[in-house]
């Protein structure tokens, strides 16, 4: 079903958090961007309808994270297959958000001399997007390997599980979870610390370790889900 051999792929995810603990504290740091982000209450609510009734302090704690431009990348996991089928995994967890970046550059800059293609889920939607505005705003060069604006269709390196199971059917409902349940795969999502739980295990908890279990367990599961798709007959 897949054109690429799976030891071409580097399978990773992303873990990420609002920029600042509160939304007091985002404009206590940066009274700019805060002014910004609370111009876009109104686009919040339209886009998560069940938040409406919450505080501008709530959407920012629980929704902050999903737009690259207030969010803050604190755990990035990626991994590949060996040609003799083991997972190698290397994860960056770094509470300096540029130096993460740049060992994220550096690692991605050695695969795409090695032809790798990206692989993850909703990919092309979020973490590669993520990826290079954080990049650009810390004023680094975002690697070739990441498609830009420019990028052609087919010169995309990019494999996004959500684009298969959607299979066309855009606007189709195709989480990882769901995707994992219907292909026979553990999902990540039983874990103690999920998605919308990782602003409060970085600020408040201080998990950071179970934040890289979480985040670890994601690029496994896509690796299970990749080898179901492989074996089909």
């Amino acid at each position: 079903m897949l054109p690429y051999p799976k030891t071409k792929l580097l399978f990773f995810d992303l873990e990420t958090v609002g920029g600042y603990p509160t939304l007091s504290e985002f404009e206590k740091n940066n009274p700019e961007l805060h002014k910004v982000f609370m111009k876009y209450q109104d686009w919040f609510i339209k886009k998560f309808p069940e938040d409406r009734d919450k505080t501008p302090e709530e959407i920012y704690e629980t929704r902050a994270a999903l737009v690259p431009e207030f969010a803050k990348i604190v755990v990035a996991s990626f991994a590949f297959i060996s040609p003799d089928g083991k997972m190698q995994m290397q994860t960056f967890a770094l509470d300096d958000e540029k130096q993460l970046l740049k060992n994220t550059i550096q690692l991605l800059n050695k695969v795409h001399k090695l032809n790798f293609f990206m692989c993850g889920h909703n990919i092309k939607g979020f973490d590669i997007p993520t990826l290079a505005k954080r990049m650009m705003m810390y004023g680094l060069e975002p690697p070739k390997l990441l498609p830009s604006y420019d990028t052609k269709p087919w010169e995309v390196k990019a494999v996004d599980t959500k684009d298969i199971w959607q299979y066309g059917g855009y606007g189709s409902i195709a989480s990882l979870e769901l995707m994992c349940v219907c292909l026979g795969v553990e999902s990540s999502k039983t874990m103690e610390i999920t998605g919308n739980k990782v602003h409060e295990a970085f600020w408040i908890k201080k998990d950071i370790e179970g934040i890289v279990k979480y985040c670890e367990k994601d690029v496994s599961v896509l690796i299970d889900v990749i080898k179901k798709l492989i074996d089909l007959k």
